[in-house]
């Protein structure tokens, strides 16, 4: 097993939420899921804050995976 910080990232707010997972596979696996989580609670945030990104860490502080979510408006 092995120790995991997710860190959810929104302009200069963060939180950090540990996990002990099983390897870097399930780390993926488990950012995916809660990547997805997270589009569904800040949909209607994206408007004031156009990115939101969640970095899975492992217990050196490296940065495994990182995922993204962006939203941008264009004027036509």
């Amino acid at each position: 097993m092995a120790y995991y910080t997710f860190r959810i990232c929104q302009g200069s707010y963060s939180s950090d939420i540990p996990a002990v997972l099983a390897d870097d596979a399930a780390a993926w696996d488990e950012g995916s899921k809660v990547c997805g989580d997270l589009i569904l609670t800040i949909i209607d945030k994206l408007r004031q804050s156009p990115e939101w990104r969640l970095e899975v860490a492992d217990e050196s502080g490296t940065i495994r995976h990182l995922f993204r979510v962006t939203a941008e408006t264009f004027d036509q």
